[in-house]
């Protein structure tokens, strides 16, 4: 039902990629600081998996995961592979000529209603300026497009849609800096933009800022780097400027502010070529599945596995030698194996991660992960490492992707007329987001709609809904095990908590 009270609302997302929400400190970025303590926050909040920002993206606008119950979008990574789309290799979601080839093959690319869309049919007006890659525009962008809504890229004219008028906005503010470590210009640039343009012209009821920082500094440079505390800064300096105009006039004219990361960050201890690893095991192993190769890997510190026709036997073979290395973190199998008995070595079932789509691979992994400190050559430190098989991340560079509860946990607060101020514990993701939004336009979300619109922070007393907690575990005659932890509320799908897992009957938490 619509809560009347919020029907002239509007709703200002800004979204910083990748934040900590550890690293949000009174001296870092006090600008944020203050408002997070004036605001409904969100403490016990996750990410959808893989924790991958277009992943995320595709999350936030849809509020559904990859998979669920009810839908699901259909989005299964930044970059995944599908032996259906007939592709040499993994399909990257920046990539237009195999995204517009995907659609067709699958008659809808992303599988559930789109922001856009369901505030174009309640006749609300949506707007987006991103400073994020290709495929994060176009999913943020979803039908914008067609339905002349405007969505703004720093990647210029053919990538924004036709109603956000690039050309124009480059004239009157001038070209978009070039990227940097810090990328502080184009996070300047981007938020004069969004005050100065993008919300006097065209007065979206919804309108999201999208942050490629600090998530860009945290890779290449380090979640403890100098860049990458000089880019919370500047991000900080933004947020202050948005801040400055929602307390002078946007609060007056309806705004609720949300402030959101997509995900965290953890460092990377190592690099490992995984695809050259099973190889070696004896492993027909390629890019794609052909005559050479019964499974194609999509690499990474997240990755995934497809199989020659799901066939069981190469899937417990592959799961066989998974099992036995050291460096296997987190395991996942499509429902079907499970059945099949792939339980027996050591994968917990798809389904419970929301993963389960009918685009996902067999297999679905992460490399191992340890709660250990990183601490740089200054001394400064940073929970969470990982092994990694993304050789463009340098070592002691930021990643995420995975379970572990550095990426896993996000930024997660609102603030303005009818929301009430304090630490909400009640599990809570990215996938509630849409739903919430939606709430506070006065708009009813999407029937089918995962997540949840989190009530309990709109007014002082609200109840709160409990959290209901359960374990899956998994384990292996050959000494791996992994447990993996689940919290559901209100009979909604359920949500990912934390995960973690054993090897050797020893947690590595």
């Amino acid at each position: 039902m619509t809560d009347h009270k919020f029907t002239d609302g509007k709703v200002l997302i800004v979204v910083f990629d990748g934040l900590r929400p550890d690293r949000i400190t009174a001296d870092g970025m006090p600008n944020l600081h203050r408002f997070l303590g004036t605001s409904a926050r969100f403490t016990h909040t996750a990410s959808a998996f893989p924790s991958e920002t277009r992943v995320q993206v595709s999350t936030v606008m849809s509020g559904h995961p990859p998979a669920s119950r009810l839908l699901g979008h259909g989005i299964m990574g930044n970059t995944f592979y599908d032996p259906a789309l007939g592709f040499d290799g993994p399909m990257d979601t920046s990539d237009d000529i195999r995204m517009r080839a995907a659609e067709r093959h699958y008659g809808r690319l992303f599988g559930a209603a789109h922001l856009s869309e369901i505030l174009a049919t309640a006749g609300k007006r949506y707007a987006a300026v991103t400073t994020g890659k290709i495929g994060n525009a176009r999913l943020l962008a979803g039908r914008a497009a067609e339905l002349g809504q405007p969505v703004l890229s720093i990647h210029g004219d053919t990538v924004s849609t036709p109603a956000a008028d690039f050309p124009t906005v480059a004239a009157r503010f001038g070209p978009c800096p070039e990227m940097d470590f810090p990328n502080s210009g184009v996070t300047a640039w981007a938020t004069r933009v969004l005050l100065e343009h993008m919300i006097p012209t065209h007065d979206p009821d919804l309108v999201v800022l999208w942050l490629n920082e600090p998530d860009l500094s945290y890779h290449y440079r380090g979640i403890t780097s100098v860049e990458a505390a000089e880019t919370l800064a500047a991000a900080d300096t933004a947020f202050g400027k948005i801040h400055s105009w929602w307390e002078a006039e946007g609060r007056a004219k309806g705004f609720r502010l949300l402030t959101m990361s997509d995900h965290g960050h953890i460092t990377v201890e190592g690099q490992i070529d995984v695809k050259a690893e099973l190889a070696k095991a004896g492993l027909k192993i390629g890019s794609a599945i052909g005559p050479d190769a019964d499974y194609a890997i999509k690499p990474g510190y997240s990755g995934h596995i497809a199989v020659r026709d799901g066939r069981y036997a190469l899937v417990a073979r592959l799961l066989d030698t998974l099992t036995e290395t050291d460096w296997c973190g987190t395991l996942f199998a499509k429902d079907r194996h499970i059945t099949a008995g792939a339980d027996a070595r050591g994968a917990l079932p798809m389904s419970r991660i929301n993963y389960g789509h009918p685009r996902a691979a067999d297999i679905a992994f992460t490399l191992r992960t340890r709660n250990a400190d990183w601490t740089d050559a200054a001394g400064n430190s940073s929970a969470g490492v990982c092994l990694a098989d993304n050789p463009d991340i340098p070592i002691g560079g930021g990643l995420h992707g995975g379970l572990h509860p550095g990426e896993l946990t996000h930024l997660l607060a609102f603030g303005g007329d009818g929301i009430s101020p304090g630490l909400f514990e009640t599990p809570s993701g990215n996938v509630d987001v849409g739903p919430t939004a939606l709430c506070l336009l006065g708009v009813s979300p999407h029937p089918m709609m995962a997540g949840r619109v989190l009530r309990e922070a709109f007014q002082v007393g609200a109840a709160r809904p409990e959290a209901v907690f359960h374990e899956l575990t998994a384990g292996t005659a050959g000494g791996y095990a992994q447990a993996l932890r689940i919290a559901a509320v209100s009979d909604q799908t359920e949500k990912l908590n934390s995960c973690w897992y054993i090897r050797d009957g020893l947690r590595t938490d």
